[in-house]
């Protein structure tokens, strides 16, 4: 009974713990809107692009492309009469047209959006762009990005809502409750998306509208055309369709490369035990392609979900409070920028590194070798461009060039949770139990995410290391977090 209170709790509590004014029926949104005092202090660069740095995407750092977001986000937060928060903005080579904020309030844009509105001219325009930033911005200004962290909590204790009613029904004892508990996940997101996708949205449908609305009213009084929030509406909703199509062909198609890789491996033991720490923990990962890496299950359509459904809304609230405003459009900014050598060649190294990912999972590694090669800056300095440069010198036989370049990757505050692991399980294999246990901890603290848990315990067991062992166990047990108390366990048992 104890555990359903705590989940009933969650439940209660998500989505709920900002205080923002409902979309009123007359007047602007942004009139009723009382801003906060102040917003979080900005975190060190792990905790402030976490979870990010969780998938082998990472982020990419690039101010000749980003100044310009940069311009349009100050000029929308010149509109804002409270404090500004600083909202930085990261790149991320993604082929998934989206755009994401994190719990500590840093702004992501996917390469897939930028090609979006590089591809088609219709869309090209700073004011169509605007909405994108202005719509991310409004989640960081109504506190939503500090509430994803709950969000993000409950996604990880459940993977689905048919799994949350399973869970429920054992912790209470009962169907009903577990039927009312999953009602109350169905109304907060929408039956629509957990049972088309299945999984949970980074936002509700009511932050979502939130931000929106907030979008315009930055955009309106910024200068901008409204009614070309609309038009990226649209394109969310068609580039959605797009990305769930391609998504699905993948999974299957990773799916079955992984069943022939396990079967593979379980005929050869080809990696030799030097290489192991290395190149084993690749290929687990390598064969899901690079969206979505180590989630479990395909999410597409879940940054910003109802895309259909928000642009009535929104249509509605424009034309209530600005049928009259008839702004000129900003085409030639954002053209010369989505056009210029730096945009261009940063889509260009996305896609370079996407193939980059295809080829590492057949192992052909001099092929890869090759188009590694030719990627450049700013993509070249990523941490996931550094990630299959490393799983290929292994793959090539150059073990210390590897572990070197290893070593260098895991040393950055832009690690990813991957290199992490890696990291680790190669210093364990050189008998350095303790340095592989603190690292694992510390970098637990910075990412302040316990996903290492079950790999720490998995060290500490080899290591016939008990204390620490039931240590881990119990700090496992207290995340509250269902998968990862039976990964932990599991471990403990191995």
């Amino acid at each position: 009974m104890k555990k359903f209170l705590a989940l009933a709790g969650t439940l209660s509590l998500l989505g709920c713990s900002t205080s923002n004014p409902g979309i009123p029926a007359q007047g602007t949104y942004i009139s009723h809107i009382t801003p906060p005092a102040s917003y979080p202090t900005r975190p060190a660069l792990q905790k402030l692009i976490f979870p990010h740095n969780s998938k082998i995407e990472g982020i990419v750092v690039d101010p000749t492309v980003t100044a310009y977001m940069e311009q349009i986000r100050d000029r929308l937060l010149a509109q804002w009469t409270g404090v500004k928060p600083e909202a930085p903005i990261f790149l991320s080579v993604d082929e998934q047209f989206s755009s994401d904020v994190s719990p500590a309030g840093a702004m992501f844009i996917n390469a897939g959006m930028i090609q979006y509105f590089s591809d088609n001219p219709e869309t090209q325009s700073e004011d169509a762009f605007a909405f994108v930033i202005a719509h991310e911005l409004s989640h960081i200004l109504l506190g939503h990005a500090a509430d994803k962290a709950a969000n993000q909590k409950l996604e990880q204790r459940f993977s689905g809502a048919g799994e949350l009613g399973t869970m429920v029904a054992g912790a209470a004892g009962g169907s009903a409750i577990a039927s009312s508990a999953k009602m109350a996940l169905l109304s907060l997101y929408g039956a629509h998306t957990i049972g088309e996708y299945g999984g949970f949205p980074s936002w509700s449908r009511s932050q979502e509208e939130e931000a929106d609305t907030l979008a315009v009213d930055l955009m309106a009084k910024a200068g901008y055309s409204v009614s070309m929030a609309e038009t990226s509406l649209d394109a969310l909703n068609t580039a959605d369709q797009r990305d769930a199509a391609r998504a699905e062909l993948k999974a299957k198609a990773a799916q079955e490369k992984a069943r022939q890789e396990a079967e593979k491996n379980q005929k050869d033991n080809l990696t030799a035990a030097v290489l192991n720490p290395i190149l084993t923990p690749g290929f687990s990962l390598l064969g899901s392609g690079l969206n979505y890496v180590g989630r479990g299950m395909v999410y597409v359509n879940l940054d910003h979900p109802h895309a259909a459904e928000r642009k009535a809304e929104l249509s509605h609230y424009i034309n209530r409070n600005y049928a009259d405003l008839i702004p000129i459009l900003h085409k030639a900014p954002f053209q010369k920028w989505i056009r210029s050598r730096e945009v261009q060649k940063f889509l260009h190294e996305s896609q370079a590194i996407n193939d980059v990912a295809d080829t590492a999972a057949t192992k052909n590694w001099q092929k890869t070798r090759q188009l590694l090669a030719g990627i450049g800056s700013p993509v070249r300095s990523s941490q996931i461009w550094l990630y299959f440069n490393i799983l290929t010198e292994a793959g090539l036989g150059q073990n210390r060039q590897a572990i070197a370049d290893l070593q260098a990757a895991s040393q950055r505050d832009d690690v990813i949770l991957q290199t992490v692991s890696i990291w680790a399980d190669y210093l364990d294999s050189q008998g350095k139990t303790d340095d592989a246990l603190a690292y694992l901890a510390q970098e637990q603290k910075l990412f302040d995410d316990p996903a290492t848990l079950p790999q720490q315990i998995t060290i500490a067991k080899k290591a016939k290391k008990t204390i620490t062992v039931n240590e881990l166990v119990v700090e496992c047990q207290m995340t509250g977090i269902d998968r990862l108390q039976q990964q932990c366990s599991a471990a403990s048992k191995s």
